[in-house]
Parts: structure tokens; C-alpha cells; sequence
């Protein structure tokens, strides 16, 4: 038997899983001058250091600038790129040609994550930023459009075959095209309906308007199995169309985000058998509201007294969800709006766990419990 696999080679005779391991336990100076053994040795601290990159910042494209000045091997080893521009404002050297130019580059990028908080890149940009990227065999991407825009300009085709997609639209209408902006949502989504295991839309534009038309998502009916979903009205409707648009949902997320009216979709029981539609769902998370039939609004930060009655509450409504889906294993509630002025949110998780009977020869039994939350023992809030 040999200590050479197939991927070894003449001049590094070692298991390329071996060489990887070692190349792992060395700090990044070790690692770089391993680099310059040999070829092989080359090939695989490059898939190791720049396999995953991230740029994080007021000035993500000075960085830019620099790792675009690096040879072909080093961006061909390049799979994952997160690109996250924190600016609320355009500095002056700020230049989103530099990203457009440094992603063509890439010849193998799987991952691509662009969030932004400013307009880094514009709508009028979305197209540049999409061109700059088709050549590339990307399996996920998230695209995260930053503070409040008008949409401009004409709607731009989504990425083919994606597996994963995740779209935060913070996009208004053009003022004389109602609707354009969920037009321009649904173009962005529709190239890759028929390969999505995984679909976020986060629609949330500065003005109140229409929510996106579930129906125009039916051709991502057979693949998908996650659908997170934050719409800007109280449409309950969605309850019952998701799982007859989606038929293989494992997990479901709805959140229902109007806050100008101070509240979410109220909850109510008559919503669950919509929800036992949804036949091989083990994960589901909704933002419904509990407190605003019972006049029951925060009165004041860090109000535990009223964090265990609205604990308490998503507990009986979870007990109620599992006795009708017997298949759910988790089930979260997203709570707006939980401090005094308003601006902040928290989570509320539950598990659903099988547990054997005390006695012998009984089925199992299905049994809520709560995950444990900062409010019920010590540490700092975790709100957002």
C-alpha cells in the first residue's frame, strides 16, 4: 500500500488530506512560506487562506483594491466572497467599479454576500453588480440593498440555477410606476424559481405598498424546502397559500413587519389548520401578535413581569401548533416592538421533543419547552 493518493504528486509525495491538515495547524507566516515548497503546497495554502474572504467597513473598495491586484491563482481559489459596506454616506474613494471589476475575476465564486447600508451601490447599479457576476458558478447569493431607494431604470434578470437566494429590497416605487418595485423583486428571482432549495425576501420599502404575489413563485414549488418571507402589510392569506404554492416546505418563516400600526398580524387559532397544510414542516417562526386584543402594550424597558405573560402565551399557542403538526420539532416566535419606545425586537424559541411515557408499552408523547431566554436568568439584553 502507498502513502501516495491520487492527488498527490512527484514533487510533495503526501495524502493532499494530510498536507491540508498540516498546513492547518500552521499560524498565516508558516502557511505562506509553505506556500513556497511547491506547487501543490502553493495550490493548497491558496485554497486555504483565500477560499473564504470577507471586507467589512466604511471603505470596502481601498481593500478591494488591493486583493485585485493579486495573481490569477489567488483569486481562482476565491469560493466565498461577503462584501459588507457599512457607510450611511459616499466618501470620496469610494468607487463600486472596483467591485464590478474585481468579481469578473473570479472565475470559481460559488458564494457571493453584498449587504450594504448606504447606496454604495445605487438601483441604477444592480445591473452592473449582476453582470459582474454570471460567469461565475454561484450556488447562493444575498443581496442586501442598503437605506431607502427609488427603483430606477429597467428591471434586471436574476442569476441562473441558484440554490440559495436571499433578497433584502429596500426599494420604493418610481413615482409614476406603481408596483415597479416589486416588478424589479420579482425579476431578480424569477431566473433560479426552478433550482431554489432556499428563498429569502425581506420586502421592506420606506412607503407602505403591495406585497410581492406568492402565485408568480409557484415554479419554486417542487425544490423548495426553506421560505423565509418579512412582508410590509397583515396579509394572513399567505397562511394558506404558502403550502399550497410550496408543497415541500421543511422550514417556514412569516414575518409581518407593518409597525406604523404598532403591531403584527394578531394570532389567532383558526390559522392553524392553514398551518397543518404544510405536511413535512419541522421548522416554523412567525412574528404574530399576542398583547394588542388584550390591551397588554410594554410599559417600560426591561419589563419582566410582562415578558413572562408574553412568554407564556406563545407557549399555549406552540402546545395547540404541535398537537396539530405532530411533525414540527421547532417553532419561534418573533416579537416586535418589546421595548418602551418601540425600536427593538426579541425571539422567542421553542423545541418540540419526543419523551418516553412513565410507563411501559405507551406511545411517545410530544412535550413544548422553551428555550431559554436572557430575560430568565442573568446577561445583557439581546434585542435588535
Amino acid at each position: 500500500m502507498t502513502l501516495i493518493s491520487q492527488s498527490s504528486t512527484y514533487d510533495f509525495p503526501l495524502p493532499t488530506e494530510l498536507l491540508r491538515e498540516i498546513i492547518k495547524s500552521l499560524d498565516p507566516a508558516e502557511q505562506c512560506n509553505m506556500a513556497l515548497v511547491a506547487n501543490v503546497t502553493r495550490d493548497q495554502v491558496l485554497d486555504l487562506m483565500f477560499k473564504q474572504l470577507s471586507y467589512t467597513g466604511l471603505s470596502i473598495t481601498k481593500k478591494i483594491r488591493g486583493i485585485h491586484q493579486a495573481r490569477e491563482d489567488v483569486k481562482g481559489a476565491i469560493r466565498k466572497l461577503q462584501l459588507k459596506s457599512t457607510n450611511l454616506t459616499i466618501r470620496h474613494d469610494d468607487d463600486s467599479s472596483v467591485i464590478f471589476q474585481f468579481l469578473r475575476t473570479l472565475p470559481n465564486l460559488q458564494v457571493f454576500e453584498y449587504t450594504q447600508i448606504g447606496l454604495l451601490v445605487p438601483p441604477s447599479k444592480v445591473f452592473q453588480l449582476f453582470d459582474s457576476i454570471r460567469h461565475a458558478p454561484l450556488s447562493e447569493l444575498l443581496l442586501h440593498t442598503g437605506n431607502y431607494s427609488i427603483v430606477e431604470g429597467p428591471p434586471v434578470e436574476g442569476i441562473a440555477s441558484l440554490k440559495k437566494l436571499s433578497i433584502g429590497w429596500h426599494v420604493d416605487d418610481s413615482p409614476d410606476t406603481p408596483r415597479s418595485s416589486l416588478h424589479h423583486l420579482y425579476y431578480l428571482i424569477q431566473t433560479s424559481l426552478g433550482t431554489l432549495v432556499e428563498l429569502t425576501i425581506e420586502n421592506s420599502p420606506k412607503s407602505l405598498g403591495a406585497d410581492l404575489d406568492l402565485n408568480l413563485l409557484r415554479d419554486a414549488g417542487q425544490t423548495l424546502h426553506v421560505f423565509n418571507y418579512k412582508m410590509r402589510g397583515h396579509d394572513e392569506g399567505v397562511l394558506e397559500a404558502t403550502p399550497q404554492i410550496f408543497s415541500h416546505l421543511k422550514k417556514l418563516g412569516l414575518t409581518w413587519s407593518r409597525i406604523t400600526v404598532g403591531y403584527s398580524l394578531r394570532w389567532k387559532d383558526s390559522y392553524i389548520p392553514s398551518l397543518t397544510k404544510n405536511r413535512n414542516l419541522i421548522d416554523l417562526r412567525l412574528s404574530s401578535d399576542f398583547e394588542e386584543d388584550l390591551d397588554d402594550a410594554v410599559r417600560a424597558d426591561e419589563d419582566h413581569a410582562w415578558y413572562i405573560r408574553c412568554y407564556k402565551r406563545r407557549l399555549e399557542a406552540t402546545k395547540k401548533i404541535s398537537e396539530a403538526m405532530p411533525h414540527l420539532r421547532k417553532c419561534s416566535w418573533l416579537q416586535l416592538r418589546v421595548g418602551h419606545y418601540g425600536g427593538s425586537s426579541m425571539t422567542h424559541p421553542f423545541v418540540v421533543e419526543e419523551r418516553a411515557p412513565n410507563h411501559q408499552g405507551a406511545q411517545l408523547v410530544l412535550v413544548v419547552r422553551g428555550v431559554k431566554q436572557y430575560w430568565m436568568g442573568k446577561g445583557p439584553p439581546k434585542t435588535t
